[in-house]
């Protein structure tokens, strides 16, 4: 049996599930924060096997971050693969290039459309909706808390930041789009 809280002010329903999601996530975010170089390079061969597009993901970013802000990058998306690695379809599955580039494409376009939309209801209703379909939520929170606690992170320029949160979401949905084929 599901229990859910129901927040009035928001109208947003917030499961069981999403609170022990939210735990998992923050026991996720503490053991990233401590990697060193043997998880990096044991976990980055697992990756380049398994799902090499997290590889080639993190090396697009090389050029345009500077060195601390990549490496932050590179926790986000080590903490992304700590979360679904133990998922089978993900270990079988490979997230494509095509698969990443639509779903950002779709994200982008949201965006934008909430960009033209007027009045903080409408705005709202739109954001609620995007994310409803989203199975990480909490995942996505616990990034989204990274951006606005890491310093590097904090300080990068907003329309960099942008584009990569958009495409860390991306990259969730594309794992649960792959985890819903169990």
């Amino acid at each position: 049996m599901k229990r859910h809280v129901y927040d009035r002010e928001k109208n947003m329903i917030i499961s069981q599930e999403d609170k022990d999601e939210s735990v998992k996530i923050i026991q996720l975010i503490k053991k990233v924060d401590n990697i060193d170089e043997v998880y990096v390079n044991s976990e980055s061969e697992i990756i380049s096997q398994k799902q090499p597009f997290l590889i080639s993901l993190l090396l697009g970013y090389r050029f345009d971050l500077k060195e601390n802000e990549l490496e932050e990058i590179m926790k986000i998306i080590f903490i992304i693969w700590e979360y679904f690695k133990s998922f089978e379809q993900i270990l079988k599955i490979k997230v494509s290039e095509k698969q990443f580039e639509k779903i950002q494409q779709r994200n982008i376009n949201m965006l934008k459309y909430f960009e033209g939309e007027n009045g903080q209801n409408s705005q709202y209703n739109l954001v609620e909706s995007d994310l409803r379909h989203l199975h990480s939520k909490a995942l996505l929170t616990g990034i989204f808390f990274q951006f606005n606690h890491k310093k590097s992170l904090v300080e990068m320029n907003n329309e960099e930041k942008g584009i990569i949160l958009i495409g860390m979401k991306s990259l969730i949905e594309c794992f649960d789009e792959i985890n819903a084929k169990n």
